[in-house]
């Protein structure tokens, strides 16, 4: 199953927009987008999908810059958590959990696969020659502890950033927007995630205004063929942009519109 699930989106290419953005941020085209001196960027993906697209080796912005919180298919762990929840052993699984002793190897290696890589030869971890690999994916109901675990630290270093724009905002004036694109409510975690970072930024904004102090702005784009409406009210006027396309099409048009303005 996992190897056949993994084959299908190594066959699935990134289109062109993904390179758009990628020109944006670490290319340059949008000269305020600057690296900070230790390195950090002032974006940053979040992302549902599973398919490592902005892994891709040709997209340098965001190879440090991504967290993807239901994991990536086209990396294989080993399935040494799979029998446990919460630290403790899952109901029914206690013959698997009898055989499984991981290595703190099994836990931390990750296994990249590529279209020449993949092969049924990988099934077995090759730490413990016990335990199958799977792909390292937050499935339904997933309980797999050592999957949960390395999308828990990519959520940690995106909270982190986006801790330090909330404070850019609210000390610096920075201007921040937040692009949505293809995120439909039938997986609504990215776009509740939207509106919520939307939300807090308007409220620190209203909060300065209060206060009589300077503060920066957020802008929201939320790009989907047919569910591109935003209901989302806050106290303080935010720029919200409805644009009703796919996320290709609509990337090229603004970045035609860039190349107008700049």
């Amino acid at each position: 199953f996992w190897l056949a699930f993994t084959r299908s989106y190594l066959k699935t290419k990134p289109h062109s927009g993904y390179e758009l953005l990628d020109q944006w941020c670490q290319g340059g085209k949008l000269p305020n987008l600057l690296r900070q001196s230790d390195g950090s960027t002032p974006w940053w993906v979040y992302t549902s999908n599973v398919d490592g697209h902005f892994r891709n080796t040709r997209l340098a912005s965001f190879r440090e810059s991504v967290c993807e919180i239901h994991g990536c298919a086209l990396e294989f762990k080993c399935a040494c958590g799979i029998g446990f929840a919460n630290g403790e052993p899952r109901l029914g699984w206690q013959k698997w959990n009898e055989k499984v002793q991981p290595t703190d190897a099994c836990r931390e290696t990750k296994l990249v696969m590529t279209d020449d890589a993949i092969s049924s030869s990988l099934l077995l971890c090759s730490h413990c020659q016990l335990l199958p690999m799977r792909a390292n994916v937050l499935m339904f109901h997933d309980t797999d502890e050592n999957i949960l675990r390395s999308i828990s630290v990519e959520r940690d270093r995106y909270q982190a950033w986006e801790a330090t724009v909330e404070k850019d905002i609210e000390t610096s004036g920075k201007r921040f927007v937040v692009l949505e694109l293809g995120c439909g409510p039938t997986v609504p975690a990215v776009r509740e995630e939207s509106e919520e970072v939307v939300s807090d930024c308007a409220k620190i904004i209203q909060s300065d205004k209060s206060r009589c102090v300077k503060s920066g702005s957020v802008s929201f784009i939320r790009i989907n063929p047919k569910h591109a409406e935003i209901s989302l009210s806050t106290s303080e006027p935010t720029r919200m942009i409805s644009i009703f396309s796919k996320a290709e099409a609509a990337l090229k048009e603004i970045d035609r519109w860039i190349d107008l303005l700049i």
